[in-house]
């Protein structure tokens, strides 16, 4: 991927730097937004996902091992990381989510450096905006779930890609394997980025001037030396952190889910195309961002629109489909539309100064400016409703009447006397600050329809060890309720969920 146009930070003078420095305090800007006007503090469960890792994470701060004696489904390093922040503040949600912010603050604020420092000021300017536009991106930038910190690993690797097309040093190749190494074993999803950039490096190495005395080995060498770092790094996780024999669990549920009509069809998921209808502007702006990669001969920023389109493919044949899927395509997408809104923007004090008869730059560069205006109509008053609450300067703000609160009342009457809480809501558990047995801490939709976690898993978890509290909701367990009848009483009840509590325990 050679780049003939010179960088255009390259050719800014020194004062100039202040413009890079301020680009790169929107991040900053963004989690303070978050954190004053975004309502996920005082929200109790934003995913039912989030219970299980959180759940998950506690275990592992307490001691417990992730994998063989904690089940899960997920690459560790969210876990781990997530574990370290509650020895230090304790079983808080809001430490987790924060910590999902944070990594949503780094993918931003690496977007606006690869966009800067490739393209300019108003390009980055541009892509941190799309991102704040994009469906769910406010959302998942709060949720205690996997997805955005793995883009974030993953965007973090493309910029060290950037660099490495730009100095030719080969820290920069290592430090690439690795953040993407992290994103893949914080996500599986991210996986298929590797191929694209070992594409991305052959090709660069084909288009440079071949020595003689190197030839074929030196054009391989940057892609090798990616490829072994990242293979290394992947490998060490699965050995040290997953180990052999428990890697069937990240790779068995899911192949799996993929085989159940049943479950894929009741679980209200959607084709990509559905969840991606919402961002049409922005993805017809990335469209002309793809044009003006071409045209101005700027290659590396082409790893954008391999990212979009393969993550496209390869969900449009992928079921079921989350909404947080979407991110894989509307990020690269999001600022591949920077890079179109940032060139109308350079183009059009030009093109105000030429005759009406336009090239075709500058009628592109029409059309990209109509798609800002539709895009900043269209998406930014409804990405800026979300952040609808007052100002809560306050570390401990008073909690919402929640729904929930009546199980949790009587789940904290009994934490002193509880152990265990058996639960298929495991939140309700963490929110207590009581323990879920490992094998059941992270029992999900799909754990329970591929019969990785069973009922009758659950009522020998509930025979061995014997918790104080059983709260199940998810759905019908008729055999497991039948079995509790003999040594558990009703709590508390309400619409699906039912509370129990061991008969030789006391209380209301």
């Amino acid at each position: 991927m050679q780049n003939p146009t010179a960088s255009p930070v390259d050719k800014m003078a020194p004062h100039r730097a202040w413009q890079q420095a301020a680009l790169l305090a929107l991040p900053l800007l963004f989690v303070v937004g978050m954190y004053l006007f975004y309502p996920y503090r005082d929200s109790f469960e934003l995913d039912l996902d989030e219970g299980g890792e959180a759940m998950k994470a506690l275990l592992v701060a307490r001691g417990y091992s992730l994998f063989s004696e904690v089940y899960s489904d997920q690459q560790p390093v969210l876990t781990f990381l997530l574990a370290a922040c509650l020895r230090i503040l304790g079983p808080e949600m809001n430490a987790g989510r924060t910590l999902v912010l944070l990594f949503s603050a780094a993918l931003m604020a690496a977007t606006i450096q690869f966009l800067y420092t490739n393209w300019g000021g108003w390009h980055a300017l541009a892509g941190a905006v799309w991102l704040f536009c994009l469906p769910f991106y406010n959302f998942l930038s709060a949720a205690l779930m996997w997805g955005l910190p793995a883009i974030s690993f993953a965007m973090t690797s493309l910029l060290a890609l950037s660099a490495w097309h730009r100095r030719r040093q080969d820290r920069w190749l290592v430090l690439s394997a690795i953040a993407l190494a992290l994103s893949v074993q914080t996500k599986l999803f991210t996986a298929f980025l590797a191929p694209v950039f070992v594409l991305g490096l052959v090709l660069e190495a084909r288009a440079q001037p071949t020595q003689p005395l190197n030839g074929w080995r030196s054009q391989l060498r940057p892609a090798l030396l990616w490829s072994v770092w990242f293979a290394g790094v992947v490998l060490a996780i699965l050995l040290v952190a997953v180990g052999p024999a428990n890697i069937g669990q990240l790779i068995f549920p899911h192949l799996e889910a993929r085989q159940l009509n049943n479950y894929i069809s009741q679980a209200n998921a959607y084709p990509i195309s559905v969840y991606l209808g919402e961002a049409w502007p922005i993805l017809l702006l990335a469209c002309a961002g793809m044009v003006f990669i071409v045209i101005e001969r700027r290659w590396v920023s082409l790893y954008l629109a391999a990212w979009a389109l393969v993550a496209y493919g390869m969900l449009s044949f992928h079921a079921p489909v989350w909404y947080h899927h979407q991110l894989l395509v509307s990020i690269p997408a999001a600022m591949l539309a920077g890079i179109g809104a940032g060139e109308a923007t350079r183009l059009m004090p030009k093109l105000l100064q030429r005759s009406p008869i336009l090239s075709r730059r500058y009628a592109l560069a029409l059309l990209a400016l109509a798609g800002v205006i539709t895009s900043l109509v269209v998406r930014f008053p409804a990405s800026l409703a979300e952040f609808y609450r007052s100002p809560v300067l306050a570390f401990n703000p008073p909690h919402p009447p929640w729904a929930e609160q009546m199980f949790l009342t009587r789940m904290s009457n009994h934490a002193q006397d509880t152990h265990w809480v058996v639960t298929d809501l495991p939140m309700y558990a963490f929110r207590s600050g009581l323990l879920v047995p490992p094998n059941l801490s992270f029992i999900t939709g799909k754990s329970l329809s591929t019969g990785d976690i069973t009922d009758d898993q659950i009522i020998h978890t509930i025979d061995q060890y014997r918790p104080e509290l059983v709260l199940l909701g998810r759905r019908e367990y008729p055999a497991i309720k039948q079995y509790l009848q003999e040594h558990y009483r009703v709590l508390y009840a309400r619409g699906k969920r039912d509370l129990l509590i061991r008969k030789d325990i006391k209380g209301q």
